[in-house]
């Protein structure tokens, strides 16, 4: 019964330890789809809410050491840019190195 009981543990620590590395955008964003760019040898996946203004962008790469919070930021900003076309509203740019949130403001002509 001891072994089966660590086995398990190990399963199931190793599930949830896989869970979380999943790429998959916060809930509103689920159904929408999205854009893959590579940027300076980052890659990101842009999501956009299907009927809103909010998009997130998700560095899917590994790069040890990690790079800079500003750099990602940067080619983040590019990223929603370049996907969806529209612009970025000042200030609500916010992330880390590996999710970045903000709002985009689209002109309709």
């Amino acid at each position: 019964m001891g072994q089966i009981h660590r086995i398990f543990c190990v399963l199931f620590v190793l599930t949830v330890i896989s869970a979380c590395a999943m790429d998959s955008p916060a809930l509103g964003y689920t159904r929408g789809d999205a854009k893959t760019i590579e940027l300076s040898g980052n890659t990101y996946k842009v999501y956009s809410e299907i009927n809103g203004n909010r998009v997130e962008a998700h560095r899917v790469n590994a790069v040890f050491p990690p790079p800079s919070r500003l750099l990602i930021l940067q080619q983040a900003h590019e990223a929603i840019v370049r996907t969806t076309g529209c612009d970025v509203k000042k200030g609500s740019l916010v992330g880390d190195q590996a999710i970045v949130k903000a709002i985009v403001q689209c002109t309709t002509a």
